[in-house]
């Protein structure tokens, strides 16, 4: 896990929910190109985001030794590296971290985060160890309250949840052959 980061969206304020900034973001425009290019690629997204065929996931309410608690556990154990990036980076850049305010305009503030997250990876490249006093390895939080309003007549969140079904069964195939 190198935790690096690769694409930074400060434009919006921090009161702005997650998943309003990410249907608004370049990289789920991206997304979108590759699905509909025919390219099978994913990202992991906690269940405060809406499913597409580009964005798994959990599952909420997965009945206990299903193939949904199955994919659920292997999608939180593969989120666990962003939140561990998101942890180093307040870690090393205090002024990130939930407690400490920005006094700063809002464009200033997020010339600030780009510059923290730019630094964390030069960071990175150059082998600077992390706070070790401060840092620890950060847990998933398994369960976050699903915040978006969907249809459910929506083409996309339609494809997004057979494609996840699809997926979670691959996962519980290759769960159940180790």
């Amino acid at each position: 896990m190198n935790c690096k980061i690769l694409a930074i969206n400060a434009k919006f304020g921090g009161a702005t929910h997650d998943a309003f900034i990410w249907e608004n973001s370049n990289i789920n425009d991206y997304m979108k190109y590759l699905y509909r290019s025919n390219e099978s690629v994913w990202l992991l997204g906690d269940s405060g985001y809406p499913q597409r065929p580009w964005m798994m996931t959990p599952y909420t309410d997965a009945a206990q030794d299903s193939i949904e608690e199955i994919y659920n556990k292997k999608h939180s154990c593969a989120r666990v590296v962003i939140e561990n990036t998101f942890g180093r980076l307040k870690n090393r850049w205090r002024c990130l971290n939930k407690d400490r305010v920005l006094h700063y305009k809002p464009e200033k503030c997020a010339k600030i985060i780009i510059a923290c997250c730019v630094l964390h990876n030069i960071a990175l490249q150059y082998h600077v160890p992390d706070p070790a006093h401060i840092f620890t390895d950060v847990q998933v939080p398994t369960e976050r309250q699903d915040v978006s309003q969907e249809s459910e007549a929506s083409t996309d969140l339609l494809l997004g949840r057979t494609l996840r079904s699809q997926l979670a069964r691959r996962v519980a195939e290759s769960h159940s052959n180790q």
